[in-house]
């Protein structure tokens, strides 16, 4: 027997068994593997169709020497997606959710000697726990590190959904000075003691305070607070926090927190009362060889990347991330966006879509770096109405937390007059015009739509993206063909489309790194989202990291565009440097070629030989490329989508998917076609479990523009073969005598060209 005065945690990723268990509850391994966490049983089959969904089990034994008057939990940084945690063989406790911490109090359990654990951890898709379906893999397994905790009696609550048992709330306040209002929830108080509460900054003490733990609760005013400014300085206060009886301490807590005040109007984003037009990137939590088992060191070399691109924000998708990353964010500076896993569609999952935003906020409240809640993504793409609890979502947020905003990644087609766009205090969109649909330029239309109609609405943009497999390239790179080249052109086009509209609150590119996506087999590529600015591995920068490096960074260098060995056609080649120096002079061979001024992107045309040596210099920054002439007929051939429905023709004088579908609406025999067309879809959708979004008048005139055959593309499988063939002979049947497009016709209620058909997978 022993005597705790003071709260101690210990690693227990160390000495674990594990099986998988098949569907009778038996093991399918002919042997127990001894692992360490994080671990994921997915790390291999992660990007594979089939991949295992089930229950996976890790057994070990704790040896604990039981200290009077100690209490113990065991701790869980998070477990996909449903975990059971037994302690020699009593339950202990059942958590459902996949991303948060969750604790167990394990004292009445736990004996003195050697106690065995086991831990039971579920993927399988369950009805009311989110997410259910989402374009990424569902690791399983421990992947989050676990901790014994030994805590007295008398001691800062473990028990209120993985809290430290304190909260600090920071105010900015008009005149310059900062409230800090530090309440601490103590279990089992005592009269004989009480708390002391100290403020440091930079080691330095500026506030301190005792209070009784019955009612442990301070506010301090600080004069000249420093501020948590993002990038331009993250600097952070400490919270020291005793229990004590004037000698020894009891329990303690040591939390960073920073004072700053965010917000987000019709004009962009505010930090502490500056205008930070916030761009940046979004990111997922795995990565090639280890899933979602990914340690803290490779986590610091994901925001070693995120800074050298120069991003300001990051929206972390689609759920709660580990406690390092929201650590390094506040280091680095970054406003973050964090998100619940409510994505998709609704099933009625109420309750744990709920306690996970709880878990969420309430595990993360004090880091600076946060500036709103997320509480749904694309959530109109599946069945069901998630406007309901979308509100109530919004009304838990802000009762927990009245200091930060609420945001919700909307669906391309949802109607910004919709209750969904507004369920939320700030929405964002999800984009793909120029890679699913229509052309990169659309971008810039549906923005100034948006805002010439709802001048007084924040408008973000949640994602945007297009796909670049790692060795693919196009000498005539177009829409589609999945090439690098490809991703370049989309990103210059959008990264100036948002550079010259600062009044979107924030943008995030769809995605830093590309991820895992077991049912994806596009381009070729199995099981991955392509739409990374670098590689699942880490170690390719597609060019685009460049392109907004340029942008964002101020630490000077040039790139050249294509990699270090490129493949050209023709008598001459252009060569396009990437670089944010105002100035850069291409070399060909050991000769200085031409020196251009410019802003981001310098584009060179070179005669091509059968081998050219190129370098970039500019101010001291030097790249280098060469390039080989092959012999190709310089000129563009057929896009994938023309070939793929080249076999639907039409007599002359008549109409085919061919045509625009502005021209076809035109006709009133057209008219009543489309719309059977998309009735029937829609049909079919919904006997596949899917639906269709309801189509608007202001959505019918967005896509007048588009020819049939690119709706039908972007609709996916929601349109099969079958019934493009009958569209198309119906359509032959209609003469192409064009009655003029009256403004009426597609006005509908609402008359805003504000969104297009974009019903494919993102």
């Amino acid at each position: 027997m022993c005597y705790t005065v003071l709260m101690k945690r210990e690693n227990l990723n160390i000495g674990w068994k594990f099986y998988l268990e098949g569907d009778a509850g038996t093991a399918i391994m002919s042997h127990l593997q001894t692992v360490s966490l994080p671990h994921t049983w997915n790390d291999r089959d992660g990007t594979n169709a089939n991949y295992r969904r089930g229950t996976g089990v890790y057994t070990r034994t704790l040896t604990v020497y039981k200290c009077i008057g100690a209490s113990y939990y065991l701790e869980f940084g998070a477990a996909f997606s449903v975990a059971e945690v037994y302690v020699n063989k009593a339950l202990a406790g059942r958590h459902e959710g996949g991303f948060s911490l969750f604790r167990f109090d394990v004292t009445k359990l736990l004996k003195s000697g050697e106690n065995e654990i086991v831990v039971r951890v579920d993927s399988r898709d369950k009805e009311g726990i989110y997410p259910h379906t989402a374009d990424f893999t569902f690791f399983g397994g421990l992947y989050r590190d676990v901790y014994l905790i030994t805590a007295s009696r008398t001691r800062f609550d473990l028990d209120y959904f993985g809290s430290d048992g304190v909260k600090i709330t920071p105010a900015l306040k008009d005149d310059g000075t900062a409230e800090v209002d530090v309440t601490a929830y103590v279990t089992n108080p005592r009269s004989d003691l009480k708390v002391d509460v100290a403020l440091t900054f930079l080691g330095e003490k500026v506030a301190e305070a005792d209070v009784p733990c019955e009612n442990a609760r301070v506010q301090f005013r600080l004069e000249n607070p420093r501020l948590w400014q993002g990038k331009k300085a993250p600097l952070m206060y400490e919270a020291r926090l005793a229990i004590t009886d004037g000698i020894r301490k009891w329990d303690e807590r040591i939390i960073k927190f920073g004072i700053r005040r965010a917000a987000a109007d019709e004009n962009g984003f505010t930090l502490n009362g500056e205008r930070v037009p916030l761009r940046g990137v979004a990111m997922h939590q795995d990565r090639a060889g280890d899933g979602w088992a990914v340690h803290n060191e490779k986590r610091r070399q994901d925001f070693e990347l995120i800074k050298e691109i120069g991003a300001n924000t990051l929206r972390l998708a689609h759920y709660q991330h580990g406690r390092a990353v929201y650590d390094f964010a506040d280091e680095e500076g970054l406003c973050v966006w964090t998100e619940i896993p409510f994505i998709s569609g609704y099933d009625g999952g109420d309750e744990n879509a709920l306690l996970q935003l709880k878990e969420l906020i309430v595990q993360n409240y004090h880091h600076p770096s946060i500036v709103c809640w997320g509480i749904g993504n694309e959530v109109t793409m599946e069945k069901g109405d998630p406007l309901p609890l979308l509100e109530k979502l919004d009304k838990e947020a802000h009762a927990l937390d009245s200091t930060r905003f609420t945001v919700q990644a909307c669906f391309s087609p949802e109607d910004p007059e919709s209750g969904v766009s507004k369920a939320a205090d700030v929405v964002s969109y999800n984009h793909y015009f120029g890679w699913y649909a229509g052309e990169t330029e659309d971008n810039a239309v549906w923005l100034d739509d948006f805002r010439e109609h709802f001048p007084r609405r924040a408008l973000g943009l949640s994602e945007y993206g297009c796909e670049g497999i790692v060795g693919r390239h196009a000498l005539f790179p177009r829409r589609g063909d999945y090439s690098l080249e490809y991703q370049a052109e989309y990103h210059e086009k959008m990264a100036k489309i948002i550079s010259e509209r600062p009044w979107l609150w924030a943008t995030h590119i769809w995605n830093m790194f590309d991820f895992a996506s077991a049912a994806r087999d596009e381009g070729g590529v199995k099981g991955m989202n392509n739409k990374g600015l670098v590689s699942y591995d880490r170690k390719v920068k597609k060019d685009p990291f460049y392109l907004y490096k340029a942008y964002w960074s101020n630490i000077p260098f040039v790139h050249i565009a294509g990699g270090e060995k490129q493949a050209r056609a023709g008598e001459k080649c252009v060569v396009k440097v990437y670089s944010n120096l105002p100035e850069v002079t291409l070399y060909v061979g050991k000769n200085a070629f031409e020196t251009k001024k410019g802003d981001k992107v310098f584009t060179f045309e070179v005669p091509l030989k059968r081998v050219v040596k190129v370098a970039a210099v500019a101010e001291g920054c030097r790249a280098e490329a060469k390039i080989f002439r092959v012999r190709k007929k310089a000129e563009k051939g057929k896009g994938e989508e023309d070939l793929k429905y080249a076999k639907y023709t039409a007599p002359e004088g008549r109409f085919s998917i061919h045509d625009k579908l502005g021209e076809v609406m035109a006709k009133p025999q057209g008219e009543k076609l489309v719309q059977t067309v998309l009735e029937e879809a829609a049909k079919y959708m919904e006997e596949r479990g899917r639906n269709l979004p309801k189509i608007s008048p202001a959505m019918m005139r967005m896509a007048s523009g588009m020819k049939i055959k690119r709706i039908i593309s972007m609709l996916g499988d929601s349109v099969p073969d079958d019934m493009i063939a009958r569209l198309n002979d119906e359509l032959n049947k209609i003469e192409k005598k064009i009655t003029p497009i009256t403004e009426s016709r597609f006005n509908g209620t609402c008359g805003v060209l504000r969104r297009t058909i974009i019903v494919g997978r993102i």
